[in-house]
Parts: structure tokens; C-alpha cells; sequence
């Protein structure tokens, strides 16, 4: 199958950083050095743009929110972009700052062909909060530069690309200050016009590295790329444009995030069951919070959820300026079978979200469940609380659910036991030893037997004192 690639390139990304933690378009500009390097579109609006000086610009907009450039949350984002992204494709490559590569021709008939996966392509971004520009294109260096271009060029067979490559103005390339001067000097406008002159004369003149991005979009010469590999956790920060007062704005923010964990859980075929997060303070320490489900899961919903207990029953002891999300354990998510109408997995998610929201809103130590233990004796078989991550197991139907908290002696006629009357032993015996180990030892007979009233209770003869009989629990 040939290769077929797509860019991505994030031109608003300095932005981007600040305003997807806001559901709405901030007055806000980005400043780099002494000048303005970005500006929202409300900005815009106010006649602020780029490459003014941040005092010429609180002239036409005193309300304008400037802030520093942070190239660190850039290259954090543009990584979470490429941990997401190997959902869509095996090979992911980051070109910093701006862009990003992926492998698509073995991706096509998995999504449907390319529509379907430009589609879910898009809305994964979209649920970002991201602005991009994007091309598909067979060689990876061509790719980058119709999407330096402007972006939306969709060309899948090589015969066309030289003839599409040509009409690109020269400014898509990487060149020198030096190289740019000496190519408008020769009037030389597009890549048709570099491409019509020998190779070897352009590379003497201006440089190998013009004549080596010319081969490489062209698949003339190897292109060797990078592949991304994600880390086996995930740390995101989220920097705020404006201090948020109140938890809606935080929980806003929250979802963006998660939305970058869903994305690596996906790609990981991974889930998590405990999500630690940062609120960060201007003048005071931080926030923080431990959001836990009861097993493992990538469902942005659920933790949203147990997020919004956390915050109801967290005041805010100053405005969040930005957000921290860490998830140090990323687990296994195992399928289940599925249920015909699903009413099985509908019952257990409500169940869970309902012990998780409870375990938020009244405390960790306030739920608890129980679990199991690998001991054959009755009364050690469980413990509580349940560790993370225990799987319960099925009770048997031999076993009843309510143990008493220590065997009650019985009274014993004829050799059988009386409780409110004889009882009539109905199943057993069922023989129990063990506990050497600890010299905790037992040897029993249980045996499921019936009372006069109709109760079910669950016995037994201890062998080693005969004669003496116990009521251990009863069956509902």
C-alpha cells in the first residue's frame, strides 16, 4: 500500500494554549519579546494584530488581557496532540513548534476511507479546542508544505504533485534570511520557478538545504521522520486566560484536559482509575484534588462528575489560574462482552457512578465496598474497604451473603441441631479445613438447613470437637 501522508499545522497554537481553557473567545493577545506575536479574533476586532507594542495596543483596547508567550505549554501541547493522534494512525511525527505528520494510508480502510477519517479527524480536534490547518499529500515534506500554504489540499497520487507543488509561493520553505534576499533578487516567486533551474546550480548558489526540501517534498531524495512515542503516563497543564471564580469555569477548563487523557487512553487501549489534579492559585498554594472511579475507564463524563462533587464540597480559596491533570497509572482496559440492549452494563455504570459521586460529595473513608480474600475459612474469605481494583466475585449459591459476626453455638438433640425448633439439614456436608498456616486452624461440615419458620440458615458441625454444632450465617 503507498504512503500517504497528512500535516497538521497549529498556526494559532501560542494562543491556542490559553483560550481553549474558556468557553468563550477572550480579549486577550500574546505577547513575544517586546512585540504582539498573537491575537484573539475579538482582539482583532478592536484593530489589535500582530507586531504591535502591547502599550500601542492597550491604546485601541484597554481592556486587552496580555500575556507572555509560554513555549513550554506549546511543546506540552503539540505532545498530547501526538499522544492522541495514534489513534488515527501507527505513525505519528512532530515537526516543533507548529506541526505535526501522520501516516493515513494505512488508516483509510480502518475509518471507512478518507472521509470517514477526515471526519473523526475533526471532531477530535474540535473537541480540543484547537485551530489548524491541515494537508494530505504522498510525501510527508510536500504534506508540510501545501499546509504552510494555507492548508486543504487533498492530493493522493504522485503523478500531481510536481504540477501542485509549483504554484506554492517560496515562503513555505524553510529558508535563511540570506536565502530569502537571494531568491528575490533572482526574481524567483514560486517552487515552479526554483524547480525549473538544474539542482546543482541552485544548490551552489543558495545552499544544499534549498535543493534537499525540493527532493524530499518531491520523494526524490529519503525523508526519514521521527516516530512519536507516548509516555506511560499523562501530565497536562492548562493555563488560563482570565482567573476562573467559580467552578463551572474550572470545570470547563477540566474537560479540556481530559479530553487530551481520553485521547492517549485510546490510543494506549488504556484506562484510569485515579486522576490527580492541580488547581493553581496566584498567591497561594495550590489546590488539590484526587479524582477515583471504581474500576479503570476513559469515560470523560464519569470524571467530570466525581470532579464537580469534589469542587461542591471544595471552596475555592482564591481565582484558579491554571490547571495541572496527572494520571501516574495507566491501566488495562479489559473488554466485556457485550449485553443485547445493553440493560446489564447500563445497571453497572449507574451503579458505579452513583459510589463514586457519593465517595466525592461525603468523602473517601464515608464508601466503602467489600472484598476478597484467597482464604478458604468463612470469616477471612472477605476484608473491607476493597482495594483498587479488586474484581468482586460471584458469590456461590452454596454460601449465604449475611455472616454472622461469630459462629453462635447451638443447642443439639439426638445429635442434630435446634434453633427456634429442630433443623432439617437440606445440603452438605460441604467440608472446610484450613488456616495451619496461622495457627488459626478449623475443620468443618456446613450444611444448609431449614428452620421451622421456613428460614434458610447455613450451619456447621465442628470435627473436631463432635457433637458441637454453629449457626455461621443465613441465606436470603
Amino acid at each position: 500500500m503507498a504512503l500517504l501522508w497528512q500535516a497538521l499545522r497549529f498556526p494559532e497554537l501560542p494562543l491556542d494554549v490559553f483560550r481553549r481553557g474558556c468557553a468563550d473567545e477572550p480579549l486577550m493577545a500574546v505577547i513575544d519579546g517586546q512585540r504582539l506575536l498573537a491575537v484573539s479574533r475579538t482582539a482583532a476586532a478592536e484593530g489589535v494584530c500582530p507586531g504591535m507594542r502591547p502599550a500601542q495596543a492597550r491604546s485601541l483596547c484597554p481592556e486587552l488581557q496580555l500575556v507572555q508567550r509560554k513555549p513550554h505549554l506549546e511543546q506540552d501541547s503539540l505532545r498530547r496532540l501526538a499522544d492522541g493522534l495514534l489513534q488515527f494512525s501507527g505513525w505519528v511525527s512532530r515537526q516543533p513548534p507548529l506541526e505535526l505528520v501522520l501516516e493515513i494510508g494505512g488508516s483509510l480502510r480502518l475509518f471507512g476511507g478518507m472521509t470517514g477519517l477526515q471526519q473523526q479527524l475533526n471532531a477530535h480536534l474540535q473537541q480540543l479546542g484547537l485551530h489548524w490547518q491541515t494537508a494530505v499529500a504522498p510525501t510527508a515534506a510536500a504534506a508540510g508544505l501545501f499546509c504552510r500554504a494555507g492548508g486543504g489540499t487533498l492530493l493522493t497520487q504522485r503523478a500531481a504533485l510536481a504540477e501542485q507543488l509549483a504554484a506554492l509561493p517560496i515562503q513555505v520553505l524553510e529558508l535563511t534570511p540570506e536565502q530569502t534576499r537571494a531568491l528575490s533578487g533572482l526574481g524567483l516567486q514560486t517552487l515552479g520557478d526554483c524547480l525549473r533551474l538544474p539542482s546543482a546550480e541552485l544548490g551552489r548558489r543558495l545552499g544544499g538545504t534549498l535543493s534537499e526540501q525540493l527532493q524530499r517534498a518531491l520523494g526524490e531524495r529519503p525523508d526519514p521522520r521521527p516516530s512519536h512515542r507516548p509516555r506511560p503516563v499523562f501530565h497536562g497543564e492548562l493555563a488560563l486566560p482570565a482567573a476562573a471564580h467559580d467552578s463551572t469555569a474550572v470545570l470547563f477548563a477540566l474537560q479540556r484536559l481530559l479530553q487530551d487523557l481520553r485521547a492517549l487512553l485510546i490510543s494506549l487501549q488504556a484506562g484510569v482509575q485515579r486522576v490527580h489534579l492541580q488547581l493553581q492559585h496566584e498567591d497561594h498554594a495550590a489546590t488539590l484534588l484526587l479524582l477515583g472511579l471504581q474500576d479503570p475507564s476513559r469515560d470523560v463524563e464519569r470524571l467530570l462528575a466525581v470532579a464537580n462533587e469534589r469542587l461542591q464540597r471544595t471552596p475555592l480559596k482564591a481565582p484558579v489560574t491554571g490547571l495541572i491533570l496527572e494520571a501516574r497509572h495507566l491501566l488495562p482496559l479489559a473488554a466485556r462482552p457485550a449485553d443485547l440492549l445493553q440493560q446489564g452494563q447500563a445497571a453497572r455504570m449507574s451503579w458505579q457512578q452513583l459510589t463514586e459521586r457519593l465517595g466525592a460529595r461525603l468523602g473517601d473513608t464515608a464508601i466503602s465496598g467489600l472484598g476478597t480474600a484467597p482464604d478458604h475459612r468463612p470469616e477471612r474469605a472477605w476484608h473491607m474497604p476493597a482495594p483498587a481494583g479488586d474484581r468482586q466475585q460471584t458469590a456461590s449459591p452454596h454460601r449465604p451473603l449475611w455472616l454472622l459476626p461469630e459462629p453462635k453455638p447451638l443447642a443439639c438433640r439426638d445429635g442434630l441441631p435446634e434453633h427456634r425448633g429442630r433443623l432439617q439439614l437440606c445440603q452438605g456436608p460441604e467440608r472446610i479445613e484450613g488456616g495451619w498456616w496461622d495457627g488459626q486452624d478449623i475443620s468443618r461440615d456446613y450444611y444448609q438447613a431449614q428452620a421451622a419458620d421456613g428460614s434458610r440458615l447455613w450451619v456447621f458441625r465442628d470435627r473436631r470437637h463432635p457433637g458441637r454444632w454453629f449457626l455461621h450465617g443465613y441465606f436470603g
